[in-house]
């Protein structure tokens, strides 16, 4: 019955999951082991695993991390990116995390940490906590990202209808974003 439940929530994250949760649903660090070594389970990272039989996603290591920091926002480039927003292609991955979270930077993965705002300013996108589009934008331009890319970005977010008229405003008050909307 634990095995079940486990199953149940992995489908909910991509096939991943927690030793935490995997102990939360009575499964000990060793049924998880003996479940690796036959091939139901891959050990994904610490802490993180897998059921071996669900598919390859090119997202992978966005669900993994997704899983991991469930509290945690994909920001910036990469938000814009998942969002199909401009040709801007992130050389690392930017996250959002509250302040308190204890999540520690690896290689290949750019914290960036938010008193408030970013959990409000996010939407849930094929299993991914994502900024809004607004967000995406204001951050990746106070990042310095290209300008040219980020007016490219606001023209088609206007253009899809991804923007209300209170979000074009605001980008219409920023320098960079002026001209462009």
């Amino acid at each position: 019955m634990a095995y079940s439940h486990l199953l149940r929530l992995a489908g909910e994250q991509r096939g991943y999951f927690t030793t935490r949760q995997a102990a939360e649903r009575g499964l000990s660090r060793r049924a998880l082991l003996h479940r690796a070594q036959i091939g139901e389970l891959e050990h994904a990272a610490h802490g993180l695993w897998r059921f071996s039989m669900w598919p390859a996603d090119p997202n992978d290591e966005l669900y993994a991390l997704q899983t991991l920091a469930p509290f945690g926002t994909f920001s910036h480039e990469t938000a814009l990116s998942l969002l199909g927003l401009g040709d801007l292609i992130p050389s690392e991955i930017h996250m959002t995390i509250p302040e308190s979270s204890r999540l520690a930077p690896r290689p290949g993965l750019r914290l960036h940490r938010s008193r408030l705002g970013a959990e409000r300013e996010r939407m849930l996108r094929d299993g991914l906590w994502i900024s809004t589009p607004i967000r995406a934008l204001t951050d990746a331009a106070r990042a310095g990202a290209d300008p040219d890319q980020m007016q490219a970005a606001a023209k088609e977010a206007k253009g899809r209808g991804l923007l209300r008229s209170s979000d074009i405003e605001r980008l219409r008050a920023d320098p960079l974003f002026a001209g462009a909307l």
